[in-house]
């Protein structure tokens, strides 16, 4: 069964929500309006019965029997009540304002019910009202005083008011539902431009597609907003994550083909001189290295993608350092390493990773240096944190260059022609490293002229 739309069932609640309200008001109001009517009716019954039972005991009082007794009702504004008085027997002795209608039950009858006004129907379907009270003088009951009224005029309005009532409601309800469908259709209007908009990516696979709204920024705008946004952050994925595979094929591609030619040279050629076999052997060793290193990078990457758990624990950053120096003079003949190690700064982090951070920024500060310059390397605690720094007097990145270090596989034009076996993954996995730690990176650098990079690390007390 398919589940019911959403605008739908809003609509439904509007209607319903709307319908309760209308009907409790105007019920309400019914009653209301109904019952001061009738009372009304009731007070003036009243009212004229016990204006005509006072003038009989006052005549009563005089010495006149009650069936000589002659009443003006000239006086009496009657709007409609006849009114009737009548001895023990029912024998007629007084009337006003008109013939009574008389109900299917005896005087008697009547007056020994609970409530003195009754309601009855005749055989017209008219419904009356009629007051019923007792002549009692000197503790005996001499006859009946009567008043009744038709509430002919009193129905016919309030069943009017009643269909008033109910064609208003159904009215209102319909305007409720027309309301309710075109507001919920409004409000959804950015949920069916987002639906539209994911179908079409779906469709298509381009993630440039975006939401175009206009509307108030409200918890919908800001919904339109946080996906489009998520369409950015998958666009910028979908781009780096291309790039990333055609870069990788590419470098990938690059040292198989030489080790493939190589192999192939070795094949081909049976008597080759030794010295030409050995540099072939050198080159394909160079080769399977960097490709070594790539692979080792790319793992590096793909962990750091899949959310590698990484285990941390106190970490003192001037010894990791020295150890980084040390074996960094094992193999550098061509650059000066000065080292400046401040007091002890400990932080909170992996160790093996902070250690491969300070590798990889060391290792590019000496590889982009010519021969003869410097590479300082310095640490320091300010402001509670662990400074690290490392000061090249290299060839420097261009301003256009700098904002692109920290992509995969990038490389500046005087990178790729200084140290063409790069493989452009080192600066990513030390940012990586540097988001896992919660730290900062800042690089200064001018073409030419050298490069500083500042990894600042939370220290602990």
């Amino acid at each position: 069964m398919r589940t019911i739309p959403i605008r739908l069932r809003l609509t439904l609640w509007y209607c319903l929500i709307f319908g309760l309200l209308m009907i409790m008001i105007t019920t309400s109001i019914y009653l209301i309006h109904r019952t001061s009517h009738y009372r009304e009716v009731d007070r003036s019954l009243v009212s004229i019965s016990e204006y005509i039972l006072n003038g009989t005991y006052t005549e009563l009082d005089k010495g006149v029997s009650l069936s000589k007794i002659q009443l003006e009702a000239k006086n009496v504004s009657l709007n409609g009540v006849a009114f009737a008085i009548e001895d023990i027997s029912g024998v007629s002795i007084a009337t006003g304002g008109g013939a009574l209608k008389r109900p299917d039950i005896t005087l008697p009858e009547m007056h020994g019910m609970r409530e003195p006004l009754h309601t009855f129907t005749d055989q017209d379907q008219i419904r009356y009202r009629m007051y019923v009270q007792t002549i009692v003088y000197h503790d005996e009951i001499l006859g009946y005083v009567l008043s009744e009224i038709s509430l002919s005029n009193i129905d016919r309005s309030m069943n009017f008011l009643l269909w008033l009532i109910v064609s208003f409601t159904l009215f209102g309800l319909g305007l409720a539902a027309l309301s309710g469908w075109y507001l919920a259709r409004k409000a959804f209007q950015p949920i069916a431009m987002i639906t539209d908009t994911a179908q079409a990516i779906a469709h298509t696979q381009g993630f440039g597609q975006r939401v175009m709204y206009e509307g108030a920024r409200d918890e919908l705008g800001l919904l339109v907003e946080t996906f489009n946004e998520m369409l950015q952050s998958l666009e910028n994925a979908y781009l780096s994550q291309k790039r990333f595979t055609e870069n990788a094929s590419h470098e990938l591609r690059a040292p198989l083909t030489t080790i493939r030619g190589n192999i192939d040279i070795l094949q081909a050629v049976e008597r080759m001189p030794e010295s030409e076999r050995i540099e072939i052997l050198d080159d394909m060793k160079r080769e399977a290295v960097r490709m070594s290193r790539l692979v080792a990078e790319l793992l590096t990457l793909a962990r750091a993608d899949a959310g590698q758990e990484i285990a941390f624990e106190v970490v003192d950053v001037n010894e990791i350092t020295s150890e980084v120096i040390d074996e960094m003079l094992n193999w550098n003949s061509v650059v000066e390493i000065e080292s400046q190690l401040g007091p002890s700064a400990l932080v909170w982090g992996s160790r093996d990773l902070i250690k491969q951070l300070v590798i990889i920024l060391l290792d590019n500060a000496i590889r982009y240096t010519p021969q003869g310059g410097t590479v300082r390397i310095r640490t320091k605690k300010e402001h509670g944190r662990v400074h690290i720094e490392i000061i090249d007097t290299g060839i420097g990145v261009s301003e256009q260059e700098l904002p692109h270090i920290f992509e995969r596989f990038y490389r500046g034009e005087l990178a790729r022609i200084h140290f063409p076996a790069g493989t452009g993954l080192g600066l990513p996995i030390a940012r990586w490293i540097v988001e896992q730690h919660q730290a900062q990176i800042i690089v200064l650098s001018e073409q030419g002229k050298g490069t500083q990079m500042i990894v600042k690390l939370t220290a602990l007390l």
